[in-house]
């Protein structure tokens, strides 16, 4: 993309963030604005280039070459070996959630119809893959396995929304979760107590996607406990914007994914009790390889990024003998298979992710941007598959895989190091211990008085 163009979009995104009330809700305001606007011009030159493309082809004097000739035009143009999408068909999204509530209906179990006390974790209505959704997965079922400690009844059930889209079970990882709809909570008769545990994104609207019904239940309840998931910071809505929910309970929390976010000075922004509960992912059914196992495959995550396209474009000119996967619409298995196998992983969102830790748990090394709001040390800068910012990695990183993957020692420890780093944050009988914390409310940061 031009610079000049990426450079009006950055003056833009800057003037625009002058609306956000403190330094990292700016950041976050100008990083959407920038990411959004550049890939609307990028959709709208894809659009442009395929169309040239098909006009080119026609010289072509067979169906083959034809196609050939599409393929070089666009090449060319974009950059990169990036293939002609089909246009996806479109997905009936009724049919499905008619079958899904059919289902929803036929197996919601006597023991969540006629509880008392209810905990609720509430999730996206899609059958969809990402790292937040695996941990909101992840976290209803160890809740459920400690039900003899805090004595709710656990149940997973999509978002309220207008459309009401909703499915019956997630496909893309191995869970044994039935998925309801919210509305089904008016199927239970003897409701006294709700915990919700909401996610970030969805807690700004929550309080009018309720339809009159369901606002009714949640007000008449003797208890209504609502935790806010907050396992993005970026997605988490300003402070005033939680006055919805408070207007169904004084009692809202939140949780935070993050050792970098986890601070009295968030506590005291949002005036909620905070409890740390860090993201666990079991990969003990996913063995790790050597190095001599690794393929000269290079997985990416699916983030939008101004810088992406530029470093996928320079990794596949000068380092044509490594293949280059996007990790999109796939299922956890199919993800971590990538992850075993790969050299090297490179994420474009958060940096402090799955797409940098998972390849770097199976014996790889992950590239990565320094985002100060989801790193928890600054001292991760110092490692050499962290970059301080874009134009590093653009700079760089080619040059960084050529020494990693010729040099065995110096790969080996590196992943080594990173490693011993994750194994200080994360720790399976600590993250019991905390989700335990949340269901008996055992919040560990609490707002100063103003």
């Amino acid at each position: 993309m031009n610079k000049y163009i990426v450079k009006t979009v950055r003056l833009l995104g800057s003037l625009s963030a002058f609306r956000g009330r403190s330094k990292e809700r700016r950041r976050a305001i100008r990083q959407k604005f920038v990411v959004r606007s550049l890939d609307r011009i990028e959709g709208l030159t894809y659009r442009v280039v395929k169309l040239v493309a098909h006009v080119v082809a026609f010289t072509g004097s067979s169906k083959k070459e034809r196609r050939d000739i599409r393929q070089k035009v666009f090449e060319y143009f974009m950059g990169y070996d990036a293939p002609l999408l089909k246009k996806p068909q479109p997905y009936d999204f009724k049919r499905l959630t008619d079958i899904s509530s059919a289902m929803q209906d036929m197996n919601f179990m006597p023991s969540i119809r006629n509880a008392e006390r209810l905990l609720v974790v509430v999730v996206p209505e899609h059958n969809a893959m990402s790292g937040g959704i695996y941990s909101m997965f992840s976290i209803a079922t160890h809740l459920r396995q400690m039900k003899r400690l805090h004595g709710y009844e656990v149940v997973v059930m999509t978002r309220p929304q207008r459309a009401g889209l909703t499915y019956f079970r997630n496909t893309n990882f191995i869970n044994s979760e039935n998925v309801y709809r919210f509305a089904q909570l008016e199927y239970c008769t003897n409701l006294k107590e709700v915990y919700l545990l909401l996610p970030e994104y969805a807690a700004e609207t929550f309080l009018k996607d309720l339809t009159g019904g369901e606002r009714s239940l949640l007000e008449g309840l003797e208890k209504l406990r609502i935790n806010i998931l907050n396992q993005n910071v970026r997605l988490m809505p300003e402070p005033e914007a939680l006055c919805g929910l408070r207007e169904l309970t004084p009692d809202v929390t939140q949780s935070v994914a993050h050792h970098s976010y986890f601070s009295q000075e968030e506590a005291d922004r949002y005036g909620l009790p905070t409890l740390l509960l860090p993201a666990y992912t079991d990969l003990n059914a996913y063995p790790s390889i050597s190095f001599d196992e690794k393929e000269k495959l290079i997985i990416y995550s699916p983030d939008d990024a101004p810088h992406k396209r530029r470093v996928l474009a320079k990794l596949s000119e000068e380092l044509p003998d490594y293949e280059l996967v996007e990790i999109c619409d796939i299922t956890f298995d199919q993800f971590m298979d990538l992850a075993t196998r790969c050299m090297f992983s490179i994420t474009f969102g958060e940096g402090f992710d799955g797409y940098l830790a998972q390849p770097i748990h199976q014996g790889g090394i992950g590239f990565t941007t320094f985002e100060e709001e989801f790193f928890p040390s600054d001292h991760f800068k110092d490692y050499c598959n962290v970059f301080d910012n874009h134009a590093q990695m653009l700079g760089e990183i080619c040059e960084r895989i050529r020494h990693l993957s010729s040099n065995r020692v110096a790969y080996e420890e590196l992943n080594r190091t990173w490693v011993a780093e994750y194994d200080k944050l994360y720790n399976y009988d600590e993250y019991c211990e905390r989700i335990l914390k949340l269901a008996m409310c055992e919040f560990e940061l609490f707002p100063n008085a103003n």
